[in-house]
């Protein structure tokens, strides 16, 4: 195994779905969550994005629509399969959104204390955007 220093997105990915298959499910759930509280306010988010953020909304809303996509399609086997759900969550640009998402859950009561544990220990705790869609 990779030092943790040396690992990228998909290889922690890779690692935290090994550890917690049984939670991918609820991973899932996450990330289709943060898509639907995306596309339910896009307008607002649209509105209040900063221009000079460091991804456009444009950017983001690609990333919302493409995970939305692959949960809508794979739903089941994602569940099912932690290198899949792996490779479809973490690598690549598709991890900015994930781990936004998964950062986001690990501060939620419904999240498992390991599994926020080694959220925080693989992703950190910052939250990689702040966005609020009331302006």
């Amino acid at each position: 195994m990779k030092a943790l220093s040396k690992m990228d997105n998909l290889d922690k990915g890779q690692l935290l779905c090994r550890l917690f298959p049984e939670e991918l499910e609820n991973l899932q759930q996450a990330v289709e969550k943060q898509c639907g509280h995306f596309l339910q306010n896009e307008q607002a988010f649209r509105t209040a994005w900063h221009r000079q953020a460091f991804v456009t909304a444009e950017f983001w809303y690609r990333l919302v629509q493409d995970a939305e996509k692959r949960i809508g399609r794979y739903k089941k086997e994602l569940c099912r399969r932690p290198r899949w759900f792996a490779d479809h969550f973490f690598d690549g640009y598709n991890a900015l959104f994930t781990i936004y998402g998964l950062v986001e859950y690990a501060d939620t009561a419904d999240c498992n204390a390991q599994l926020k544990q080694a959220v925080h220990l693989l992703f950190g705790n910052e939250k990689l955007l702040s966005i609020s869609s009331n302006g």
